[in-house]
């Protein structure tokens, strides 16, 4: 096989599926599933907040009356699972409220103080007083470890720097649920879900609350879930939109400081006088037969998941649109059930570490140097790619391992047919997993150039890729051709590779990269952490993207360094998708890159509504473009932001260049 068939259709494939998805995400409606519920033993929970392993949340316990003094209260542990109720963690306290973490620190609103835990040693160390407080309930911790806290009797919010509190805002009657988020703050007051700038002031109301609001988590895309104490769950869109997820009122369960686990699609609700804590999935019933959405949602990271359970749902009901969609895919895989699996043992030459397991390639814009001795070292042609390379057939192979295991994963997915997950196995065993032909996971000898470095930082854009292998396994789960030793190798495979990016001179030369590389260095870690399970690093290079969209883009959208290219057209649209990359798994560990804005007042869609006209002919191009761009591929970036935005004519422009109707660029 080679390069440009798999290419053009990967990207056939990937405009084609997002059509799809975005009819039928625009009409889907958010619901919750029970998952579980605890016994009537959790002695009045009030919040939840996870651990840094994701495994176990810490439930603040009031076991009294809600604001008496009575030493009564305390923290305990339990399960994300639901098992485990550990009751006696911390003891000691007074009615304890809301949770915030950061760090080896734990706080805890207590009605007139912050008490400050140590999580290591299990232990109080020390509790932080703030005058004047009588009511301080909910607790959120912004990107630096300022603690922010309301008093929900004073209509005041206090923030903590350096364990002094100040006042930072107030006039906001029955204040409760915070939520810090980039330089914002979310806020329930007035009966009113609020957004407040980073200095407290512009407060901004989304919606409002029949009753006031009690917890507020990121649901992604600019949506938020909302807790109302006597039992009501709200859905908030973006744009103020409701809808009813959870009723229990006349139950007399109520629906306290809520916590969303936006990677595992899970909210955790602490039931307060009823004495439990419940999980429930968030899912989505969609289109117009208003079933619910297929219960076997994949886990997948970049695609979006409970479109693809939608689709299948579609197609289970024979729906023309689905099944045509489901013939078109299946051609596509049957392509590569011949494929003979690749490996980075098949390339002819062997890097300077004597050893075929090591990826290596060659840097494409460096070329033979005739005015030099034997053409040493190779000069820089930027944008000219030199067919030298093709000679290394790694990263030719990882590319195409990318094309085939995704289309492959996604026929047994719509499917069920196993001959597809079958070969998709087979291909990821072959380059992870097998001793005689696995990868090492390392890229010390990626785009070297001849003559002066056996490899570069620059060459960890090159393994992409491994973004869509990861979605193609988690789509493969559940598979009997794909087992549980399987997934836990592969999953091993990438943590090795990623303490290899994160700890590894190259890997620190890549994230120190001012361009598009600086990003996808992120967009790829993030991915590839919480792949693995560690939501904690994800978060932490999803919330330095901010930095990135602050040094990259300028106020009308321009993106300097990659107009400095000779295919600066390109080079922008690359660049600003690994910012959607990265926005995507924010919304999974609640940063939200889609809505934040720099210093200018910009932001990804700033650029990306700045590149359009560009992209689809409608203005001349006025910087270099040596080679000429494909407007087909922009359709992708629409796509996504139609999905993230809520825009339905970036929809509409997507399908205008992938008509083919829209002029080339010059």
């Amino acid at each position: 096989m080679n390069k440009q068939p798999a290419l053009l259709m990967r990207l056939h494939l990937t405009t084609f599926l997002t059509l799809c998805l975005s009819a039928a995400l625009m009409a889907q409606t958010p619901v919750l599933e029970k998952i579980w519920e605890t016994d009537t033993v959790v002695a009045i929970p009030e919040s939840v907040l996870p651990d840094a392993s994701g495994k176990t949340m810490y439930v603040s316990l009031i076991d009294g009356g809600g604001w008496d003094a009575d030493g009564k209260g305390g923290v305990g542990k339990l399960g994300v699972d639901g098992h485990g109720y550990d009751p006696s963690w911390i003891t000691g306290l007074n009615a304890p409220k809301g949770l915030g973490r950061y760090g080896n620190r734990l706080y805890v609103a207590d009605i007139t103080e912050v008490v400050v835990i140590d999580i290591r040693q299990g232990k109080i160390e020390k509790k932080i007083a703030i005058e004047g407080a009588q009511a301080l309930n909910d607790i959120t911790v912004d990107k630096k470890g300022a603690v922010y806290v309301s008093d929900s009797k004073t209509g005041k919010v206090y923030k903590i720097e350096k364990d002094v509190p100040k006042l930072y805002m107030e006039n906001l009657k029955g204040v409760n649920g915070l939520m810090a988020s980039g330089d914002s703050l979310y806020i329930l007051a007035n009966k009113a879900v609020q957004i407040a700038s980073a200095s407290g002031g512009n407060v901004r109301t989304i919606t409002t609350l029949p009753n006031g609001g009690d917890g507020v988590e990121a649901a992604g895309h600019g949506d938020l879930i909302v807790s109302e104490w006597v039992g009501f769950i709200y859905y908030v869109h973006a744009d103020g939109a409701k809808d009813l997820l959870l009723d229990t009122h006349l139950a007399k369960k109520n629906t306290a400081d809520i916590h969303y686990d936006g990677s595992a699609k899970i909210l955790f609700v602490p039931g307060f006088n009823a004495k439990t804590v419940t999980a429930y999935r968030l899912k989505f019933t969609g289109g117009a037969s208003g079933g619910a959405a297929s219960t076997a949602t994949p886990n997948v990271l970049l695609m979006d998941a409970p479109g693809l359970a939608e689709l299948r749902k579609k197609l289970a009901a024979k729906d023309p649109s689905a099944l045509a969609y489901a013939r078109d895919l299946q051609q596509q895989a049957d392509k590569f059930l011949d494929m003979q699996p690749v490996s980075v043992m098949s390339k002819q030459r062997t890097p300077v570490s004597g050893n075929k397991h090591d990826y290596m390639s060659q840097a494409p814009y460096y070329w033979y140097d005739s005015s030099k001795p034997n053409g040493l070292p190779y000069k820089s042609l930027d944008g000219q790619r030199n067919p030298e390379i093709y000679k290394i057939t790694d990263r030719t192979y990882i590319g195409q391992l990318e094309s085939a295991s995704k289309s492959l994963a996604l026929a047994w997915y719509m499917t069920g047919e196993q001959k597809y997950a079958a070969k998709a196995a087979t291909l990821l065993r072959r380059w992870f997993l097998e001793d005689s032909s696995r990868m090492n996971p390392n890229l010390e000898y990626g785009q070297a150039i001849p003559g002066l470095n056996d490899g570069r930082g620059i060459g960890i854009i090159e393994t992409i890729a491994l973004m869509g292998i990861a979605d193609a396994a988690g789509l493969l789960e559940g598979s009997a051709s794909w087992t549980s030793a399987d997934a836990e190798g592969l999953r091993g495979w990438y943590a090795q590779y990623l303490q290899w990016m994160l700890t590894s001179q190259k890997g620190q030369d890549e994230h120190n990269a001012k361009n598009n590389h600086g990003v996808w260095y992120r967009a790829q870690a993030a991915d590839y952490a919480l792949f693995t399970g560690n939501r904690e690093k994800a978060r932490e290079l999803v919330e330095e993207g901010k930095a990135r969209i602050e040094s990259q883009i300028e106020a009308d959208g321009r993106m300097p360094l990659e107009l400095a290219r000779t295919n600066a057209l390109h080079y922008s649209a690359y660049n600003l998708q690994a910012f959607f990359h990265l926005a995507k798994i924010g919304t999974q560990v609640g940063v939200d890159l889609w809505q934040y804005h720099n210093k200018s007042g910009a932001g990804i869609r700033t650029s990306l509504d700045w590149l359009r006209p560009y992209a689809m002919g409608e203005k001349k191009w006025e910087y270099q473009e040596i080679t000429p761009y494909n407007s087909k591929d922009f359709a992708g970036l629409l796509i996504q932001a139609g999905l993230a935005y809520k825009e339905p004519q970036y929809a509409v422009y997507a399908k205008a260049l992938d008509s083919g109707k829209i002029p080339q660029s010059p």
